[in-house]
């Protein structure tokens, strides 16, 4: 299939698939005059780029997971050993979000008139923190 038709089923301009091809996610196809003539499981390689994507995945470990594994290692293990830093990755996220969550809750609270004031009394929560 060329690359228009690529881009069609796969839901992605053709500029995102040479791109991926720039980097690494997706191999070089073979050409047939001066084309790319894509094999049909491209698709399905463009698929699991979106679920990786949909999981937060990075383009780096997105080309880790397609191409960073000898050829032996199954698509399962490959998926468990990025899945198992990325839910770390998110975990820590989660918690940075919380902890922000909580000093805009605090920051709801100002009752302040002038953003000097807050300034004074943002110093004095830091120094009673440490």
């Amino acid at each position: 299939m060329t690359i228009g038709e690529l881009a069609a089923k796969g839901g992605l301009p053709a500029s995102t698939i040479r791109y991926y091809e720039q980097i690494g996610i997706l191999p070089l196809p073979s050409r047939i005059g001066g084309k790319r003539v894509y094999k049909p499981d491209a698709v399905h390689l463009l698929s699991v780029v979106r679920l990786a994507q949909a999981c937060g995945f990075r383009l780096d470990e997105i080309r880790e997971l397609v191409r960073g594994f000898p050829p032996r290692v199954p698509a399962s293990e490959r998926w468990r050993q990025l899945a198992n830093r990325k839910r770390d990755d998110l975990e820590a996220q989660i918690a940075k979000l919380r902890a922000m969550q909580h000093v805009v809750e605090r920051v709801l609270q100002c009752q302040c008139c002038e953003l000097a004031e807050c300034g004074r009394m943002a110093e004095r929560a830091m120094e009673m923190a440490t």
